[in-house]
């Protein structure tokens, strides 16, 4: 079931503070794979990235989010290079973040969410 869109036009400075998790669980469930053009997958995790930075502290959703783009961006074929790049930081830092979460998404039974 999708959730309806937030009426961002209409909400305060203090909706957006206070509302976080509303607007990452209405990111998280619109359908941007089907929208997005070229390598989606990139363009989902750099979204999702910047949806992250517009709130005040990271939500579990948001975490959550990066984390499964990395896993389809990835599966894709963007390098770790590109992905640190879109994160905002090295490529090393961004395979020992997220290294596990892609190794759990390909098969292995360990936990992949990075904290």
């Amino acid at each position: 079931m999708a959730i309806e869109r937030p009426d961002f036009a209409n909400w305060t400075e203090e909706d957006f503070e206070t509302r976080a998790d509303e607007i990452c669980e209405y990111f998280h469930s619109f359908d941007w794979l089907g929208r997005l053009p070229g390598p989606r997958h990139e363009t989902y995790l750099e979204l999702a990235v910047q949806a992250e930075r517009t709130i005040e502290a990271p939500t579990e959703v948001s975490r959550n989010q990066i984390a499964e783009a990395v896993c389809w961006a990835r599966d894709e074929g963007t390098s770790w290079e590109r992905i640190g790049e879109l994160l905002g930081t090295s490529a090393d830092e961004a395979e020992r973040r997220y290294g596990v979460a892609v190794q759990a998404e390909r098969g292995s039974h360990s936990s992949g969410v990075p904290t």
